[in-house]
């Protein structure tokens, strides 16, 4: 009697999984609008006026975006934003550049409509900004959690 082979049919779905996950990830970072808000980035920083601008912006878009797709980024997007506002007062300046650069590149992208899944499809719409965010989240966690010690530290 043969002895049967166990399928592999789990790991070569996960493999599929991550593959699709990846390409799609790529997708994203090889946009033209995740490039243009990376290229856009320095020049938000060096003029006060668009780094207001972008700051509005983003305010006005968390309030009328759903949160579902920022489940575990939702605070995390919202130091971004609050960081980007005291780096451009002058009052936070305890970040790299190219850490900043990385979170102004991430809030450019958020507000945008035009990006990788437009933003006017209800949810979907606001999934690619949520992958951008965790993107930049990855690089700077733990500068955002040294904002925010200081943030709690001025109370």
């Amino acid at each position: 009697m043969k002895k049967r082979r166990p399928k592999a049919t789990k790991p070569a779905k996960k493999a599929r999984a991550k593959e699709t996950s990846q390409t799609g990830a790529d997708e994203i970072t090889q946009s033209a609008a995740f490039r243009r808000a990376t290229a856009d980035a320095e020049s938000y920083v060096r003029d006060s006026k668009r780094l207001r601008k972008l700051v509005a912006d983003a305010v006005g878009k968390i309030n009328i975006i759903p949160r579902g797709p920022f489940t575990d980024t939702w605070p995390y997007l919202m130091s971004m934003i609050r960081m980007i506002r005291e780096y451009d007062r002058g009052e936070y300046r305890d970040i790299s550049s190219p850490k900043l650069l990385i979170i102004v590149a991430a809030i450019i992208y958020f507000v945008s409509p035009f990006d990788v899944i437009p933003d006017w499809i209800p949810v979907l719409g606001h999934i690619d900004d949520a992958f951008v965010v965790g993107l930049a989240l990855k690089s700077v966690r733990g500068d955002l959690d040294t904002f925010m010690a200081w943030e709690t530290s001025r109370i």
